[in-house]
């Protein structure tokens, strides 16, 4: 059965979507590392990342991030992530929609914290 003949499908298959994408699910960190010229940016609120960030990542929350585009450098590597990987999947989208083009999905918290270590190592 295709979707166009079955709304109802069409319906479901909309639903889990918009359940999964609420739930965090599905915007997993989209790297296997950080370059070390990265700008990485938290875009969670201020009381989330006084709470815990990753180390010289700045605090662009979401819903400022269209007004405060001139604080990024548009010609490095921006990983975004937030804490459950959703906001970060929508920073990404916004950063793309607003001319740039090296823009990583760093995902949510546990994501992120896997870099932590790996970035102290690789700073040796």
């Amino acid at each position: 059965m295709s979707l166009e003949r079955s709304p109802h499908l069409l319906l479901v298959v909309a639903v889990s979507t918009m359940i999964t994408v609420a739930a965090g699910c599905g915007n997993a960190s989209e790297i296997q590392s950080i370059p070390p010229s990265s700008q990485i940016v938290d875009v969670r609120t201020p009381g989330e990342f006084a709470s815990w960030h990753f180390p010289g990542a700045v605090n662009i929350p979401v819903d400022q991030l269209e007004g405060r585009l001139k604080e990024l450098a548009p010609e490095r590597t921006i990983v975004v992530y937030c804490r459950s990987g959703s906001r970060s999947s929508l920073a990404k989208r916004i950063l793309l929609a607003n001319g740039f083009t090296k823009v990583e999905n760093g995902g949510g918290l546990r994501d992120i914290k896997r870099f932590v270590g790996a970035q102290a190592t690789a700073k040796r």
